[in-house]
């Protein structure tokens, strides 16, 4: 099973849920700002790389693991996907297309707008993070419930 969690630009709630899925983010408890800054990806990805997306992993049960952006066109890129996936003639069973930026408030849109826009990076990326830890327990009720569509 391949899943892919996508975002506007595949720097914040795509690479979160990605790492919960994979354990790299723990779903116990919220993260630290260490934990957010550490992970790979976190805040690191360029506009050039929107579209593609990236491994971030595999889960417990060996399923590959994604994360992407695909700017403002969400709906039209994902029933893109689904609709060449069905002339590759691989079965939309094989995949799944989680939507993360519904689960991003406006603090972290704000922090990403100074980070990534701006490049005041350090200002936008603490701003990114403190949104991320206010809405960090939903992430983990989002992750959970791809997970359960799993079995």
């Amino acid at each position: 099973m391949n899943i892919v969690y996508y975002c506007f630009a595949g720097a914040h709630a795509s690479v979160v849920a990605s790492a919960i899925h994979c354990g790299i983010l723990p779903s116990d408890r919220v993260p630290t700002s260490a934990e957010f800054i550490s992970m790979p990806y976190y805040d690191r990805t360029s506009p050039a790389l929107i579209g593609r997306p990236y491994l971030m992993g595999c889960d417990e049960k060996n399923n590959s693991v994604y994360f992407m952006g695909m700017w403002n066109q969400r709906e039209k890129i994902t029933c893109t996907i689904q609709s060449l996936l069905k002339i590759a003639g691989l079965q939309d069973s094989s995949f799944i297309l989680q939507d993360a930026f519904p689960l991003i408030n406006f603090s972290t849109k704000c922090g990403g707008l100074l980070s990534k826009r701006y490049s005041f990076t350090k200002v936008g990326r603490s701003l990114t993070i403190w949104g991320m830890q206010r809405q960090y327990p939903e992430f983990v009720k989002l992750v959970n419930s791809v997970k359960n569509r799993l079995e």
